[in-house]
């Protein structure tokens, strides 16, 4: 019998030790489309407090439009950036996004460094944001975060961005 568990209990051990210990390298995107997509789950935590919202964000053309819904008790906001300057709800402000955000929802993030966050892989430091991404989705041999989080240490902001969905237009 204890030859038998000591043969079992070596088999067990032999196994685990044939599980990989390094996955592949994740292999981005070179390029940014020019029409792009990406929709899922945004939290903020500030003052203790964390809040979440559904969004959508897509650009074309160079510009962008973003549509919350859910909590903040915003019901369903439309923003888009247009050649004539920053809609809210169809009506032009003259506030830029970042300033916007601050007032409304006394948070804002680097929403411009998206597109090289998601389609890139570029996880640096902007705009005093610390940004890192975790749990990827590869798709087409191509590999997009499924999670972003970024931390503004001097506003004690953090906001995660859970995407599920990407995607790649033009």
């Amino acid at each position: 019998m204890k030859t038998l568990v000591l043969l079992l209990l070596f088999g067990f051990l032999s196994a685990c030790s044939t599980i990989p210990e390094h996955s592949e390298p994740l292999v981005y995107s070179n390029s940014i489309p020019s029409v792009w997509t990406i929709a899922g789950q945004l939290s903020v935590m500030r003052n203790k407090k964390t809040d979440t919202v559904s969004f959508e964000f897509s650009q074309q053309s160079g510009y962008y439009q973003l549509a919350f819904s859910g909590s903040f008790g915003l019901g369903q906001r439309q923003i888009k950036q247009t050649e004539q300057g920053l809609l809210i709800d169809d009506k032009l402000t003259l506030l830029t996004l970042e300033q916007w955000m601050k007032l409304e929802l006394g948070w804002y993030f680097p929403v411009e460094t998206l597109e090289d966050i998601v389609f890139k892989g570029d996880d640096n430091k902007s705009q005093d944001w610390q940004i890192s991404t975790s749990r990827h989705r590869v798709f087409k041999g191509i590999a997009y975060p499924k999670i972003i989080r970024l931390t503004h240490p001097d506003k004690h902001i953090k906001i995660k961005l859970l995407l599920q969905e990407v995607n790649r237009l033009k």
